[in-house]
């Protein structure tokens, strides 16, 4: 409809400019009738459709690279804490048991031997070269019962200086000593039944258990012990540690705590080792410690020392009797 529309104004327009031209108008509106022809021409050319608004194209996002995936980090394992909390190695654990049962038995044998030179207490005890027998000490123990013969220069603490040693016992809280003794008063070769103010002369210079009590108390890492070779002890073939300077220093201090003199301070200590034997029954038998080093002073004392400490017979029974035809000692009232 609307194309015949401009059908009909393009041919009345056109007619128009016919009529001008054959009725010979005038120039000037012959030029008018021109340019009427002209637009009308142009009026009816075939038009373009009306143009619509040419969309602007959106921009063709070009794809991203996709990320190349990462590597998943594979969770490293938790470290194992060590300390004495909690034991590198099964051996480790062998070695804190064997240290428990052994400072908590009530009935075994034991054997203590101190050998060296240096400052015990205020005394300088030997000569480089010349070690001594400081401490020697066979015990049975038995509950609250013992019984020991104490050997080495540390008799002379107790007023003692045979060659046999000193022996005392207890049983069943009584206290003895075997004479002479006559720093108390015992001056004849028996056994003397003492009264309370001499039960010290009775009493040995460390016991084992209590000892190896501290050790275990002492925080030392089990870390601090390495696994080593073999030994035929007490009939079983028993595993050694050797320990590291920190762990032989707690042995150590536990060994002055225990009652022994000797230096333990680590600054005077130039070296220090510990072994310790573990046996197949759970039990420690025997710990070894060699130290020695330098007292300050004037003179400076140096001192080096090796104990040996031998516990068996944990599961064989130990009877501690009291000694026949012992007699009263007689105390002096002051």
């Amino acid at each position: 409809m609307q194309l015949v529309l401009w059908l009909l104004i393009c041919a009345t327009m056109i007619l128009c400019c016919i009529i001008c031209f054959e009725d010979g108008i005038a120039r000037m509106d012959r030029v008018a009738c021109c340019i009427l022809l002209l637009l009308a021409l142009v009026a009816c050319a075939p038009g373009q459709p009306p143009a619509t608004a040419t969309s602007v194209p959106t921009a063709t996002l070009r794809p991203t690279s996709t990320p190349r995936p990462t590597a998943t980090l594979v969770p490293t394992a938790t470290p194992v804490p060590t300390l004495a909390a909690r034991p590198d190695s099964e051996a480790q654990a062998a070695l804190l048991a064997g240290v428990a049962a052994s400072a908590a038995a009530q009935h075994y044998r034991a054997m203590v031997q101190m050998l060296g030179y240096g400052a015990v207490g205020a005394v300088g005890l030997g000569q480089p070269h010349e070690p001594m027998e400081v401490v020697g000490m066979q015990a049975d123990f038995a509950g609250n019962d013992y019984a020991f013969t104490l050997t080495g220069v540390i008799t002379a603490i107790y007023g003692h200086a045979s060659a046999g040693g000193l022996q005392a016992r207890r049983v069943a809280g009584q206290h003895y000593v075997y004479g002479p003794l006559p720093i108390i008063g015992a001056f004849q070769p028996t056994w003397y039944r003492l009264p309370d103010q001499r039960v010290a002369f009775a009493s040995p210079p460390l016991y084992p258990a209590g000892l190896l009590a501290l050790v275990a108390n002492s925080g030392v890492d089990p870390s601090g012990f390495a696994p080593a070779d073999t030994m035929q002890l007490d009939g079983m073939t028993c595993h050694r540690f050797i320990s590291d300077r920190p762990a032989a220093l707690a042995v150590l201090r536990s060994l002055g705590a225990s009652g022994l003199t000797v230096d333990t301070n680590p600054e005077h200590i130039d070296s220090v080792g510990a072994n310790l034997w573990v046996c197949p029954d759970g039990y420690l038998h025997q710990v070894e410690i060699a130290f020695a080093g330098t007292t300050p002073g004037d003179p400076a004392q140096p001192f080096d020392f090796t104990l040996t400490l031998h516990m068996y017979d944990f599961t064989a029974p130990v009877d501690v009797l009291a000694p026949q035809r012992a007699i009263d000692l007689v105390v002096a009232p002051r």
